[in-house]
């Protein structure tokens, strides 16, 4: 199964990237924070049997984050960290899953060399976007900011030996969703022509939202489906106004 799924990403051509870079650097970033959210949700030592599609998404977006920097140059700062990335993973997919108490001290070295991309893209993004249109810049930081809280919630989840590892990232997910309705609340009032799109995004977060408050129980699959699918969106939105598209 694992190799069916490496050959038919590597099968499929490169996506064109947005014209300009700051959409590239932003993607970065929300495909690197998807891109933990998977891997810790399938990579669980408790499950037994995870679900193949989270695999699947992990590989998706490691191929995303591929054509990105590729297509960005390669710049020491972005392939770097994720070179490292990649041989993480390597390493995790390769350990049969009798082995699979040796995810946790895995997952945490890919949160880490995940974090170090993130900032590097986001300080990027910053140096490139100055000229952004408000709305572009309110549908990236959405985007942004919903990849955050669902790695924040899977990593609450997920199943620590020693409680959440050090190099974890601390958000604050009642401040992320307090800033994210808000938001919905100014994107509909700025963008009226994409109001349908944006209500389907915001349904679909709307559907997990009392998940991703509770404060225990296991990593789902429900909220990864939706909140990835959602900034998904948001990231094909904001490229597109960049464009110019209607």
């Amino acid at each position: 199964m694992r190799r069916f799924i490496r050959l038919v990403l590597l099968s499929v051509a490169a996506p064109a990237l947005a014209d300009g870079q700051p959409q590239s650097f932003n993607e970065l970033n929300s495909r690197g924070q998807l891109l933990c959210a998977s891997a810790l949700l399938y990579f669980d030592p408790v499950e037994r049997a995870p679900d193949p599609r989270s695999l699947t998404a992990v590989y998706h977006h490691l191929h995303s984050l591929q054509t990105h920097v590729l297509q960005l140059g390669q710049p020491p700062a972005l392939a770097e960290p994720l070179e490292a990335m990649q041989r993480s993973f390597a390493t995790l997919d390769a350990l049969p899953r009798r082995q699979r108490q040796a995810y946790p001290a895995l997952l945490a070295q890919l949160l880490v060399q995940q974090r170090t991309l993130q900032q590097a893209a986001a300080d990027a993004h910053a140096r490139a976007a100055v000229d952004a249109e408000p709305s572009t810049q309110l549908l990236e930081r959405q985007s942004l900011d919903l990849a955050s809280l669902l790695l924040d919630y899977q990593i609450r989840h997920y199943p620590w030996p020693s409680g959440m590892p050090v190099a974890a990232p601390r958000v604050s997910h009642e401040a992320l969703d307090q800033a994210l309705v808000e938001r919905f609340e100014q994107l509909r009032l700025l963008l009226p022509e994409h109001a349908e799109a944006l209500a389907k995004i915001r349904s679909g977060y709307q559907f997990v939202r009392p998940l991703l408050n509770q404060p225990s129980g296991r990593g789902q699959g429900g909220a990864e489906f939706y909140l990835s699918r959602a900034v998904l969106d948001l990231d094909e939105l904001a490229a597109s106004l960049r464009q110019g598209s209607p």
